[in-house]
């Protein structure tokens, strides 16, 4: 069904050219542009660039137009974006020059507030249930650059809850723990009200107006959908849906925070 759904849409509006062509330039700077380093390995530099491109998988690729239309493949498309892409940019980063900027105080004390575990959860999963706050969302959806600033939010916050994990507690194990522990708790919340909702919480899955509009902003310029497209558009159940993208983000918020701290104890372990 979905094969047939996305033959209705341009090659341009399916890839983002502007999300491809700004992580292509980041790649070059990281490549060619920033200062090589010894002890850099070819894994981490592979590391990292997978990481760019499951970024572009979940804001440029058609899983941005799936996730539209499929609410649950939005719920895969927020896990890509904030706890698979940052661990990898984190881990494959170069630091060279991160940290000579440490080396001026102002950012060295910026840096060490904006990155203390207490900050990087608040302000992760204060933006994360901010965004999926039901009128936030939908007025989000109607508005291609607010999206985006969202979408851009979502993935710097979760780049610094990914930050004590990968750097500052490498050497705590008991704060470690405690740290996937709370993080998983503040998963909860949000696959429970998706769950156990018996009614629609997004309009944008339903109202064929903010639903038109939705598909609308991705496409180019000028152009509209017919009111068949949207019918043909709406084949997916949303409360069913709802219940489904639960039971995503938890289960695989589960795994991916399981797998980070056996990682993390193992590699402690090996020190």
């Amino acid at each position: 069904m979905l094969d047939v759904i996305l033959e209705e849409f341009q090659f341009s509006s399916l890839w983002n050219a502007g999300i491809f062509l700004f992580l292509g330039f980041t790649a070059i700077i990281y490549l060619f542009l920033l200062p090589q380093e010894k002890k850099h390995s070819i894994w981490k530099t592979v590391i990292f660039l997978v990481g760019l491109i499951i970024i572009f998988i979940a804001a440029g690729s058609p899983l941005n137009i799936i996730g539209r239309i499929q609410f649950s493949s939005h719920i895969i498309q927020i896990i890509l974006l904030c706890f698979v892409a940052p661990p990898m940019l984190l881990i494959g980063m170069k630091r060279k020059l991160i940290y000579r900027l440490l080396n001026i105080s102002i950012i060295k004390s910026s840096v060490h507030f904006i990155t203390k575990p207490y900050f990087t959860i608040g302000a992760f999963f204060l933006f994360l249930y901010a965004y999926h706050h039901p009128p936030i969302f939908d007025q989000a959806r109607i508005d291609l650059y607010l999206n985006y600033f969202y979408l851009l939010g979502l993935l710097l916050t979760a780049t610094l809850l990914w930050t004590p994990i990968i750097y500052r507690l490498a050497h705590r194990m008991k704060y470690i723990v405690l740290y996937h522990l709370l993080c998983i708790l503040l998963l909860i919340p949000l696959s429970i009200v998706l769950m156990v909702s018996n009614g629609v919480l997004y309009e944008a899955y339903t109202d064929l107006t903010t639903f038109t509009q939705a598909l609308e902003v991705c496409l180019p310029a000028g152009y509209k959908l017919t009111s068949e497209d949207v019918l043909l558009l709406l084949p997916f159940e949303p409360v069913r849906e709802q219940h489904i993208g639960g039971v995503i983000w938890l289960v695989v918020g589960l795994v991916i925070f399981s797998i980070s701290l056996f990682l993390k104890n193992i590699s402690m372990k090996n020190k």
